[in-house]
């Protein structure tokens, strides 16, 4: 049987002091979205957002595409990784919450990195498709409805050596109760079966919400 240890805010702390601290805009950040209430729930993991961290840094990724950017957590997380030339194009429909998440990008002056777009997301990426568009990075954090037509339009937009993440996958455990009748539960374990029966490689990492990384 596999053990797992429960992580805390105070063993995050303890990660961070033992690797790299948090940068003070991300801090900031973290502090605001605390103050949101209930919708706080939206950012991703700072241990999620750490590893998103590693990935660019170790891939080498120039290149990424989010769809989802809630008050922007995850975007200013990988645009801190990613080098002086590198981008990210991030999509959401919550105008007023572009407008926080571009104040802190250009906070932490990384506004030149990153693209953020008011739209439909489906419409965005048929737009991106179009335009032959390619991301190394692929961030799928949005809402759970579309998470297979985000996810099949987002392979035609992965380069062959890039890699495609999701968030929300495990759905704070929910996927494996049979007796739940929620119908963002049901979507969900729709969405992680269509992944599954895809030939695409995956791999399920249980930090955060959970994330389903796939590759070609």
């Amino acid at each position: 049987m596999d053990k797992n240890i429960n992580i805390d805010h105070k063993l995050i702390e303890y990660i961070f002091t033992h690797t790299s601290n948090l940068h003070p805009i991300q801090k900031e950040l973290i502090k605001y979205n605390e103050s949101l209430g209930h919708i706080k729930r939206l950012q991703i993991s700072i241990l999620q957002a750490n590893f998103l961290q590693f990935l660019i840094k170790s891939k080498n990724i120039n290149n990424c595409l989010e769809v989802g950017t809630f008050t922007g957590y995850s975007t200013l997380s990988m645009a801190l990784s990613l080098k002086k030339n590198g981008k990210i194009f991030t999509i959401d429909k919550d105008k007023e919450k572009n407008i926080i998440a571009k104040s802190f990008f250009k906070k932490a002056k990384v506004s030149n990195k990153i693209k953020a777009e008011v739209s439909n997301a489906n419409d965005a990426l048929i737009k991106l498709i179009k335009n032959k568009k390619k991301y190394d990075l692929i961030l799928i954090d949005a809402d759970k409805e579309n998470y297979i037509s985000y996810f099949d339009k987002s392979l035609k937009l992965l380069n062959k050596s890039g890699l495609l993440v999701v968030d929300n996958i495990l759905w704070k455990g929910e996927v494996i109760n049979v007796n739940s009748n929620d119908k963002l539960t049901q979507k969900i374990k729709r969405f992680n079966l269509h992944v599954k029966k895809s030939k695409i490689n995956k791999y399920i990492l249980p930090i955060g919400d959970g994330f389903y990384i796939c590759w070609k």
